[in-house]
């Protein structure tokens, strides 16, 4: 076996749950041995432009539902109570993330939080009500891993569309898409409210996004 097929199957499967209750195992012993609430997925810098976004663009009020979908740690939720949203909600498909994120709630006496181990694939969406916001912070990259028949994509933009109230948002960060990429996958449900401008690289001449992330509204 050659090193690169060696190199191939060392790394690892982010599409898969175990990788992420194996990782969200780690960040659970590491909160209650030593109080660490873990990463913000993307950084801090990204979450705070994230809420600069919403209360800029999104023309919501303290009291609308949000929804995090893929909500991890849910520090993003955290940061959303302590401004004053009242009517938040995190969903994610792995327990220990559930486990963690509401061990850190109740830590730091958040209240306003619901947490459910939710998978957005398969569980049936319509016994979570519907929402004015939905954030996405790398869950739709995670889904469109091994996905070359856009199966699950085709299932996660079914999924938002019907948890979306009339002219409800949907604000997500992508690593994996362009912003022209994701444009072509939701324009036909989906028009841009606003872009979040974030960091850009330059190779050969060309300009690009470390990140793409769109503040959308359901048509």
């Amino acid at each position: 076996m050659s090193s690169d097929e060696n190199n191939v199957e060392d790394k690892p499967n982010l599409a898969t749950e175990e990788y992420w209750n194996d990782t969200y195992n780690v960040e659970l012993n590491n909160f209650k041995n030593f109080g660490d609430t873990g990463a913000e997925w993307f950084g801090h810098t990204i979450g705070q432009k994230m809420i600069k976004c919403i209360q800029s663009h999104c023309k919501i009020s303290l009291e609308d539902p949000i929804l995090d979908v893929g909500c991890g740690n849910a520090l993003l939720l955290i940061q959303l109570a302590k401004l004053g949203f009242t009517n938040l909600y995190g969903i994610d498909y792995s327990a220990p993330a559930i486990k963690l994120a509401n061990s850190i709630v109740e830590d730091q006496k958040i209240e306003h939080i619901t947490l459910k181990e939710f998978n957005f694939l398969t569980d049936d969406v319509k016994s979570l009500s519907t929402f004015a916001l939905v954030l996405d912070k790398g869950t739709y990259d995670v889904i469109s891993m091994n996905d070359e028949n856009n199966e699950k994509r085709n299932i996660y933009k079914k999924n938002i569309i019907n948890l979306l109230q009339q002219k409800g948002k949907l604000l997500i960060i992508s690593c994996n898409w362009t912003q022209l990429e994701l444009n072509e996958q939701f324009n036909d449900s989906f028009q841009i409210i606003h872009i979040i401008p974030t960091p850009s690289f330059q190779f050969g001449g060309a300009v690009g996004n470390t990140l793409s992330a769109t503040l959308y509204e359901k048509l």
